[in-house]
């Protein structure tokens, strides 16, 4: 299994004296560095600290070209070790750097943010956006992911609220994680541990998505779509909580599932049940996915709580599902996000 830690950022040192590496290297972003990167540091020798600006615009080919020149600069080999401190863009550029640069550096993992620390930062998949979300990437596992609950002290509440649209996908996925959002009173360690460990699993017998792995996509087709149409506005788990219950429309009308046990899970974790766009133009772009195969929209729906399938399925059943999802379905949604069309 993936090489998981879960404890204080105090930890970092040992994790980094096993790998013995030639120079570090820290990447992270402006917030993280006035809020972590000096603790972070701490007990490492001469490291080399690399900031990039906040912000899913900045997770880019311009953006990897410029950490490139600076390894370049700094001596950087393949016997260095390049830490991502952040959260998912950082951590996915961290990935992309690493596996990439002289063929494959050491890599380390420190995730931030809640949607990090459950998802992002977890199963090797690295990766920039490129006409799309993450359209150019590797797979590439670190040596070690770092998993320090710390660090969620100083997350505002809308990344929490992002990262639950993962957590949501999780309890959709495995009747162990549902029972605990069942009784959520909160974002705790037994949740982040529970989904972290999950998603490890599911990756060790699939680490390239050839097959079980992309039940891990449950909400992602339609969500990306939705990133993409808002120009990023809309967080990836706000998008990811909007697709999973289009996916549960799914599930409802080809299996018989029960979409108001998602609806009412999206509804405790605060998250939005409704998107703001016409299902055409969803369409649109879930056909231009990269997990469209052959050119045809391949999608995952739950069965039941547990258990989804994935198959390519037909444009007039999503597209039913679409507009039962949508604001404009004339069922009104609190939830609708900020920043939406």
């Amino acid at each position: 299994m993936e090489s998981l830690t879960f404890g204080p950022l105090s930890t970092l040192p040992s994790l980094v004296e096993e790998l013995n590496p030639h120079k570090v290297a820290f990447l992270t972003n402006m917030t993280v560095e006035r809020l972590w990167l000096k603790k972070a540091f701490s007990g490492i020798e001469n490291p080399i600290k690399i900031v990039i600006p906040d912000g899913e615009e900045y997770k880019s080919l311009e953006t990897t070209m410029a950490i490139w020149k600076r390894l370049q600069e700094e001596g950087f080999t393949r016997k260095s070790l390049l830490i991502g401190l952040g959260g998912g863009v950082v951590t996915d550029i961290a990935g992309f750097v690493a596996s990439t640069y002289m063929r494959g550096t050491l890599l380390g993992l420190v995730p931030t943010t809640l949607l990090a620390q459950v998802d992002a930062a977890i199963g090797g998949k690295t990766g920039v956006n490129f006409n799309g979300k993450n359209m150019i990437g590797t797979f590439y596992l670190p040596n070690f992911v770092l998993i320090a609950h710390e660090t969620l002290s100083t997350l505002p509440d809308e990344e929490i609220r992002n990262g639950l649209g993962e957590v949501a996908k999780y309890a959709l996925l495995d009747k162990k994680i549902y029972a605990l959002i069942r009784n959520f009173k909160g974002i705790d360690e037994a949740i982040i541990r529970e989904c972290a460990l999950f998603k490890a699993e599911v990756v060790e017998k699939d680490p390239e998505e050839r097959g079980l792995r992309r039940i891990l996509n449950l909400g992602h087709t339609t969500g990306h779509a939705i990133e993409k149409l808002s120009n990023y506005r809309i967080k990836h788990g706000l998008a990811v909580s909007m697709g999973l219950m289009v996916a549960s429309k799914v599930g409802e009308e080809l299996y018989g599932f029960d979409s108001g046990k998602t609806e009412e899970l999206l509804e405790k974790l605060g998250l939005p049940t409704k998107h703001p766009f016409g299902a055409d133009e969803i369409l649109r772009e879930m056909a231009l996915d990269k997990k469209a195969w052959y050119g045809k929209i391949v999608f995952v729906a739950p069965v039941e709580i547990g258990d989804v399938v994935v198959e390519e399925v037909a444009e007039e059943v999503l597209k039913r599902a679409l507009e039962a999802t949508s604001y404009d379905s004339g069922s009104g949604d609190s939830q609708k996000p900020e920043g939406s069309a």
